[in-house]
């Protein structure tokens, strides 16, 4: 299985469940590690709110410097464009979390 296959696994069922919801959804294709993408989904709601969501998978809690600094990428962006930034983190096991990083990176989700 490629380095990468759960992680785009986690995109798409994330992707899926938020049209369910009713959100149009696009997946950044090549948005992994070292890519120039700032996120993996961009969600627009009928009100027109746009988020940029980064999604991680994981067996626990945890950042690492590069994700620190790619969150970092992402609230600055989001800033740029209106938009809110969002993490969505899948632990294993457990339901989605949801951070809207418009507040600063939080030190544990």
């Amino acid at each position: 299985m490629p380095v990468n296959a759960k992680g785009s696994r986690r995109e798409r069922e994330l992707l899926e469940k938020l049209v369910k919801e009713g959100l149009m959804v696009h997946r950044i294709a090549g948005s992994g590690k070292g890519e120039d993408a700032i996120c993996d989904l961009i969600a627009v709601d009928t009100a027109g709110k746009v988020q940029l969501i980064e999604v991680k998978s994981r067996k626990k809690y945890f950042y690492t410097k590069d994700h620190t600094e790619q969150l970092t990428t992402l609230i600055e962006a989001a800033k740029r464009f209106n938009a809110t930034p969002i993490l969505a983190v899948k632990i294993n096991y457990q339901d989605w979390k949801f951070v809207d990083l418009k507040n600063g990176i939080p030190a544990k989700v």
